[in-house]
């Protein structure tokens, strides 16, 4: 809070439902900074980036960092996970997916990225075949999965097919229920319950999913998760292999990287009001004001950010208390 001699501002963040937080001990989804979708229930999808302990067939670079990061769903009604992880990839554009959509099993996914810095250049290369792309769900890729790397280094990415590829988890008994995100404890890798197949058991809150992506279907309180496998798949089912016996769900995650607003501060200068915050390309901000925290006014409207730092000023402050707060809409 920020005290003048005559005027009293305080400063919030509030975008779209967003505010900054710090990562602790449990993540809830009042920490989620990131949302998209309508309705009562509320959903989230982590994503942990890490390197396989085993390449075997695969040539992907390790992520240049070991990141979990969450995004959050509102809906009502029936709701898979697929179609939460597609409207997710449709509304954040530093999010990214190579998959396919099959008639039979639904959505598959073998890539997952995202863009920590501004997005260009965007897309994958193998050595051979080069794909440019924006966002979303790619579906007509021509890189090889297994080969594949980004062209924007600073992305976290990840992608397998042959080699060791991307597993799904869901909260304990995928009932729905947890408003804190699972914790997969202090344990480094999970503990089977089958122990032939290796097809199912947990990691701390965290159960290896027993169903795909389209017919995994939400609650209020839903979790989904995704952590690198440890290895190749291994068709032998060897206890003392990283695939079968490694298996590990996603971290806690940092809410703050896919946060739409970051480094925010905000003070006068020549007698205007002015926020001050790292912004994303394909985004609008607004600067609202409000003097009862539920009435709000705007005050500067359909700024487009631009990857860097973003300056939004109320040139006529009131005299008296008020609360300002920066919203970010897609175009």
């Amino acid at each position: 809070m920020k005290d003048q001699p005559v005027k009293k501002i305080r400063l919030l963040l509030a975008v779209a439902s967003l505010f900054v937080t710090v990562k602790a001990s449990a993540v809830s989804f009042n920490d989620i900074q990131f949302w998209t979708g309508a309705g009562t229930n509320r959903a989230a999808l982590v994503i942990e980036w890490s390197a396989p302990e085993d390449f075997t067939g695969s040539t992907v670079p390790a992520p240049i960092a070991d990141k979990s990061l969450v995004w959050g769903y509102r809906f009502n009604g029936t709701v898979t996970a697929a179609q939460m992880v597609t409207n997710l990839l449709a509304a954040d554009p530093r999010f990214y997916a190579l998959g396919s959509v099959d008639s039979q099993y639904g959505l598959g996914i073998y890539g997952l990225g995202f863009h920590r810095t501004t997005p260009d250049p965007s897309g994958l290369a193998d050595g051979t075949a080069t794909n440019y792309f924006t966002s979303g769900l790619q579906t007509n890729t021509t890189v090889n999965v297994d080969a594949a790397a980004p062209l924007n280094t600073n992305d976290l990415f990840w992608s397998g097919f042959n080699g060791p590829n991307w597993e799904i988890w869901t909260e304990q008994n995928a009932a729905g229920g947890f408003l804190n995100c699972p914790d997969r404890g202090t344990n480094a890798y999970w503990t089977p319950t089958d122990l032939t197949y290796f097809s199912t058991g947990s990691h701390g809150q965290w159960d290896l999913a027993q169903f795909g992506l389209s017919t995994l279907t939400l609650t209020n309180g839903s979790w989904v998760g995704f952590s690198v496998a440890a290895g190749p798949y291994d068709p032998n089912y060897s206890p003392t292999s990283p695939f079968d016996a490694h298996k590990h769900a996603p971290q806690l995650p940092d809410t703050g990287i896919t946060a739409l607003v970051k480094n925010l501060a905000g003070g006068f200068q020549s007698g205007r009001w002015q926020a001050q915050f790292t912004s994303c390309t394909n985004w609008n901000y607004a600067l609202e004001r409000s003097a009862d925290l539920l009435n709000w006014s705007v005050v500067t409207n359909g700024v487009p950010g631009n990857g860097g730092s973003l300056n939004l000023a109320d040139p006529a402050p009131p005299a008296g208390q008020a609360f300002y707060r920066i919203r970010a809409d897609q175009p």
